[in-house]
Protein backbone atom coordinates (compact mmCIF):
# COMPACT_ATOMS: atom_id res chain seq x y z
CA UNK A 1 0.00 0.00 0.00
CA UNK A 2 1.29 3.40 -0.96
CA UNK A 3 1.39 6.08 1.73
CA UNK A 4 -0.50 9.30 1.10
CA UNK A 5 -0.59 12.73 2.68
CA UNK A 6 -3.70 13.52 4.69
CA UNK A 7 -4.14 16.79 2.83
CA UNK A 8 -2.58 18.85 0.07
CA UNK A 9 -1.91 21.67 2.53
CA UNK A 10 0.08 19.34 4.78
CA UNK A 11 2.21 18.23 1.84
CA UNK A 12 2.82 21.83 0.72
CA UNK A 13 3.76 22.97 4.24
CA UNK A 14 6.09 19.99 4.71
CA UNK A 15 7.74 20.73 1.35
CA UNK A 16 8.20 24.39 2.19
CA UNK A 17 9.59 23.53 5.62
CA UNK A 18 12.03 21.11 4.09
CA UNK A 19 13.12 23.58 1.42
CA UNK A 20 13.57 26.49 3.80
CA UNK A 21 15.32 24.60 6.59
CA UNK A 22 16.46 25.78 9.98
CA UNK A 23 19.62 27.39 8.62
CA UNK A 24 17.64 29.78 6.47
CA UNK A 25 15.39 30.73 9.35
CA UNK A 26 18.29 31.35 11.72
CA UNK A 27 20.52 33.19 9.27
CA UNK A 28 17.86 35.08 7.32
CA UNK A 29 17.13 37.83 9.91
CA UNK A 30 20.84 38.44 10.42
CA UNK A 31 21.54 38.77 6.69
CA UNK A 32 18.53 41.04 6.18
CA UNK A 33 19.70 43.32 9.00
CA UNK A 34 23.27 43.45 7.76
CA UNK A 35 22.42 44.15 4.12
CA UNK A 36 19.88 46.90 4.20
CA UNK A 37 16.67 45.23 5.31
CA UNK A 38 14.01 44.73 2.69
CA UNK A 39 16.38 45.17 -0.26
CA UNK A 40 17.75 41.71 0.46
CA UNK A 41 14.30 40.16 0.07
CA UNK A 42 14.08 40.90 -3.66
CA UNK A 43 17.07 38.81 -4.84
CA UNK A 44 16.26 36.17 -2.22
CA UNK A 45 12.71 35.67 -3.48
CA UNK A 46 13.86 35.79 -7.11
CA UNK A 47 16.40 33.04 -6.38
CA UNK A 48 13.80 30.92 -4.58
CA UNK A 49 11.28 31.15 -7.40
CA UNK A 50 13.76 30.88 -10.30
CA UNK A 51 15.90 28.06 -8.90
CA UNK A 52 14.41 26.49 -5.79
CA UNK A 53 10.85 25.95 -6.94
CA UNK A 54 11.68 24.40 -10.36
CA UNK A 55 14.29 22.10 -8.78
CA UNK A 56 11.79 20.98 -6.14
CA UNK A 57 9.19 20.23 -8.82
CA UNK A 58 11.74 18.28 -10.89
CA UNK A 59 12.79 16.29 -7.82
CA UNK A 60 9.19 15.37 -6.97
CA UNK A 61 8.37 14.47 -10.58
CA UNK A 62 11.48 12.31 -10.96
CA UNK A 63 10.83 10.49 -7.68
CA UNK A 64 7.19 9.88 -8.57
CA UNK A 65 8.01 8.69 -12.09
CA UNK A 66 10.88 6.34 -11.23
CA UNK A 67 9.56 5.21 -7.80
CA UNK A 68 13.08 4.68 -6.47
CA UNK A 69 15.71 6.35 -4.31
CA UNK A 70 18.21 8.96 -5.41
CA UNK A 71 21.15 6.82 -6.59
CA UNK A 72 19.09 4.46 -8.80
CA UNK A 73 17.13 7.47 -10.08
CA UNK A 74 20.29 9.24 -11.25
CA UNK A 75 21.59 5.97 -12.70
CA UNK A 76 18.33 5.55 -14.65
CA UNK A 77 18.83 8.98 -16.20
CA UNK A 78 22.37 8.19 -17.30
CA UNK A 79 24.97 5.70 -16.08
CA UNK A 80 27.55 8.45 -15.51
CA UNK A 81 25.18 10.29 -13.14
CA UNK A 82 25.47 7.54 -10.52
CA UNK A 83 28.31 9.47 -8.88
CA UNK A 84 26.05 12.52 -8.63
CA UNK A 85 23.51 10.42 -6.74
CA UNK A 86 26.18 9.30 -4.28
CA UNK A 87 27.36 12.90 -3.95
CA UNK A 88 23.82 13.98 -3.02
CA UNK A 89 23.63 11.23 -0.41
CA UNK A 90 26.96 12.42 1.01
CA UNK A 91 25.70 16.03 1.16
CA UNK A 92 22.54 14.92 2.94
CA UNK A 93 24.61 13.00 5.52
CA UNK A 94 26.66 16.15 6.15
CA UNK A 95 23.52 18.25 6.54
CA UNK A 96 22.02 15.65 8.87
CA UNK A 97 25.14 15.69 11.04
CA UNK A 98 24.78 19.48 11.37
CA UNK A 99 21.14 19.19 12.43
CA UNK A 100 21.98 16.44 14.92
CA UNK A 101 24.44 18.77 16.64
CA UNK A 102 21.79 21.52 16.78
CA UNK A 103 19.30 19.02 18.20
CA UNK A 104 21.85 18.04 20.84
CA UNK A 105 22.26 21.68 21.84
CA UNK A 106 18.50 22.11 22.13
CA UNK A 107 18.11 18.97 24.24
CA UNK A 108 21.02 20.01 26.46
CA UNK A 109 19.42 23.41 26.92
CA UNK A 110 16.20 21.82 28.18
CA UNK A 111 18.11 19.31 30.31
CA UNK A 112 20.16 22.02 32.07
CA UNK A 113 17.31 24.52 32.29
Amino acid sequence: MREKWSSNLGFILASIGSAVGIGNIWRFPYIVGENGGGAFLIPYLIAVFLFGLPLMIIEFALGRHLKTSVVPAFTAIRKGFKIAGFFLVFIMVMILSYYLVITGWILAFFFYL
